[in-house]
């Protein structure tokens, strides 16, 4: 397909998770401004679909939930009538999807699994892989092969990278005004913390988020604010607890449709590898991820202008392709050796100098 054959409805597909479907919002982008007059539809999860809706380019989001059930969502994507499906996820359930019959044409990213789970067994003697950014674009490239220089010159390199998330008004007005009920006028700083992940090698420890937030907190007058899922909140209260500061926790108390509002409101997060690390990335807040049972080489390190991934790039890491599994020496010194001092100086070097009054 090239730009002369103008698909007229778009549906691209990534059904989980959080941070994945925040690194797709790129190929949206690029696809309204390649198809211009298109409709741009996003499949995802019910649970993932505040997140689809504040993608640029997308008209409207489709949803598969446990009531809805695969075959029922395809019979309503086939009266769609799609001209181009364009497969983020690659996994069972979206080849199924696609293979249903929903599009005209397929196009489908190339995960390169292979070459990753490289980087898991070899480590030290394979290469990195393109970030998940320019492998969901290079996606796209199938669609203009005839005319590169014109895309190129249509959207700068640079800006074509950043995932992008639009904050939704009335949610920003919500987190201004639970701020502002507990004394946190819009004048004030806001360091976020997301502590939690998805899998538990991937957590550094609470008590060391608890001494950045201490520090920022002195050093420069911020407030903290804990953010997470209703999954993170015992972590959320270790790190509450371990801090010398009072903390606000939000954890389990904003919900997909809110975080975007909440991170946009941070001056800067502090994060592990997860979702919101990506959400700050999207909304413009500069973020450090730490990074310990995976690693940026794997491709999912921020990619903000002012973004930073700390690791300690220990010749035994990244352990798996999804920091899931326990660290086979029963140590954990990914994490538990990153001293705070790292992460704190990132920090430092992403915060304006204060104004003297």
């Amino acid at each position: 397909m090239t730009v002369s054959d103008t698909p007229s409805r778009i549906l691209v597909i990534r059904f989980s998770s959080m941070g994945d479907i925040v690194l797709t919002s790129p190929v949206t982008r690029q696809l309204d401004r390649l198809f211009p007059d298109a409709e741009i539809d996003f499949l995802t999860r019910s649970e993932y679909a505040s997140l689809a809706r504040a993608f640029p380019g997308v008209a409207e989001v489709e949803c598969l939930s446990p009531e809805t059930g695969l075959w029922r969502l395809v019979s309503r994507l086939r009266e769609r009538r799609y001209d181009l499906a364009i497969d983020l996820h690659g996994n069972l359930r979206s080849r199924l999807v696609v293979m249903a019959g929903i599009a005209g044409q397929v196009l489908r990213y190339d995960k390169r699994r292979f070459a990753r789970m490289a980087i898991v067994r070899r480590r030290r003697r394979s290469k990195s892989v393109p970030h998940t950014v320019d492998r969901y674009l290079e996606t796209l490239d199938r669609l203009d092969t005839a005319a590169p220089a014109h895309r190129e010159s249509a959207y700068p390199a640079a800006e074509n990278r950043l995932p992008q998330l639009k904050i939704d008004a009335a949610a920003a007005a919500k987190v201004e005004e639970r701020l502002a009920g507990i004394g946190i006028g819009p004048e004030v700083r806001v360091l976020g913390v997301a502590p939690g992940a998805s899998h538990g090698p991937k957590c550094w420890p609470p008590e060391r988020f608890a001494r950045v937030a201490d520090h920022m907190a002195s050093s420069r007058d911020m407030k903290i604010l804990l953010l997470g899922n209703e999954a993170d909140r015992p972590i959320a209260g270790e790190v509450a607890r371990a801090m010398e500061n009072p903390a606000v926790d939000w954890t389990g108390a904003t919900d997909l449709a809110l975080l975007p509002a909440a991170v946009r409101r941070c001056a800067l997060l502090v994060s592990n590898d997860s979702g919101p690390m990506h959400v700050a990335t999207a909304v413009g807040t500069p973020v450090v991820g730490v990074f310990g049972a995976t690693h940026p080489r794997l491709g999912f390190a921020p990619v903000g202008p002012a973004d930073a991934a700390v690791t300690l790039d220990l010749p035994c890491s990244p352990c798996s392709l999804h920091g899931n599994r326990a660290c086979r020496f029963r140590t954990h010194a990914c994490m538990e050796e990153l001293d705070p001092r790292r992460v704190i100086d990132e920090a430092e070097r992403r915060m304006p100098v204060l104004r003297s009054e």
